[in-house]
Order: C-alpha cells, then sequence, then structure tokens
C-alpha cells in the first residue's frame, strides 16, 4: 500500500464551516432524507402500509403527519405482493392515485441488475424522489449471507446509488430478517 493511501482526507473546523454546501434534500422535511431509511419494526405491524402512505403523499406533495413533503415521482417495489393485492391497499387509502405514483411487484436482485432497473426508472422520471423496497430481503443476493458485513455492503450499494441519483430509497426488512435481528 502507497503513503497516500494511508492517509486520511481531513480538513479543519475553520474551513469546514466556510464550506457551502448543498443543503439535504428531504422527500418529508426533518423525516426522511435524500439517502437510504430503514423501515423497520415487528411483523404485521403496518410498514407495509406505512411505505405505501408516504409513495402516496409524496406524490401528492401532501404533508405527511405534520411535515412537508417534496412532490415528485415515487417508485413503490412492493416485492412480496401481487397486483390484486396492492390494488387493493391502494383503494383502502385514496379513491385516486396520481400518476407520478409508480408500482412493480417483481424487480432483478441487487447482484442481478436492480441497481441498473432503477437507474432506467430514474432516467424516464427525472423527478423521481423515492424509490421503496418492500422487502430487502427479496433484492438480497442469490448467496445466503446474512452477516452484518453483508448487510453493510448491500445497503450501501443502495445508498450510493440514491446519493448519485438525488432521491431517498426506504427498505423494509423482510419479518424474518426482523426475528433473526431482534434475536441477535
Amino acid at each position: 500500500m502507497n503513503e497516500t493511501n494511508k492517509r486520511l482526507d481531513i480538513i479543519d473546523g475553520e474551513t469546514l464551516i466556510d464550506m457551502r454546501l448543498e443543503p439535504v434534500n428531504f422527500c418529508i422535511e426533518k423525516l426522511l432524507p435524500q439517502g437510504i431509511a430503514m423501515i423497520s419494526g415487528a411483523p404485521k405491524i403496518g410498514k407495509s402500509w406505512l411505505m405505501l402512505d408516504w409513495c402516496l403523499k409524496i406524490a401528492k406533495g401532501e404533508s405527511v403527519w405534520d411535515f412537508r413533503s417534496h412532490r415528485g415521482t415515487t417508485l413503490y417495489l412492493c416485492l412480496e405482493d401481487n397486483w390484486n393485492r396492492v390494488q387493493s391497499r391502494l383503494l383502502n387509502i385514496t379513491d385516486e392515485a396520481p400518476d407520478n405514483m409508480f408500482f412493480a411487484v417483481s424487480s432483478c436482485s441487487l447482484s442481478d441488475g436492480l441497481s441498473e432497473q432503477i437507474e432506467s426508472f430514474v432516467l424516464e422520471h427525472p423527478d423521481t424522489v423515492l424509490v421503496t423496497i418492500d422487502t430487502f430481503q427479496m433484492i438480497r443476493s442469490a448467496e445466503k449471507d446474512s452477516s452484518y458485513a453483508n448487510d453493510y455492503q448491500e445497503i450501501e450499494a443502495l445508498k450510493a446509488l440514491a446519493d448519485n441519483e438525488h432521491y431517498d430509497t426506504a427498505c423494509a426488512p423482510s419479518q424474518k430478517a426482523d426475528r433473526h435481528r431482534s434475536a441477535e
């Protein structure tokens, strides 16, 4: 390893204070920033309903609780559902869905092309502000490695894509993953 690879990339406080940095973009002010968010909770507590509601409200530009949302295109990968279930859930929360709210019930895994599928969607819909993945387990690599290091690597790949394309990704771990994590 050469000497330049061993040095930390540092900055002093005065320079950092004086830098003109772009503000963080939010889908939902003070609640859901650009990047990646994991929506976790007990099985059947309503994570999918929450994410569906957020997609709808963001697509319409409506507030979420008392937080302002930034209107834009949403993509909800509801990968454990079929079209009938998605339609039924959507009709439970609204009579009218906007044309900038999109759904998919299947996708590639992270190792087989999901990043390219999302990039393609964002190219077709440049105002995309939220991509929701329900559930994270459905897009994981075929290797059954559920180690923290592998989790981190796969989440980092999604975060890098979201940061590069300037949108937020919300993921829900699978119920099995929730139970596994709570046992650790």
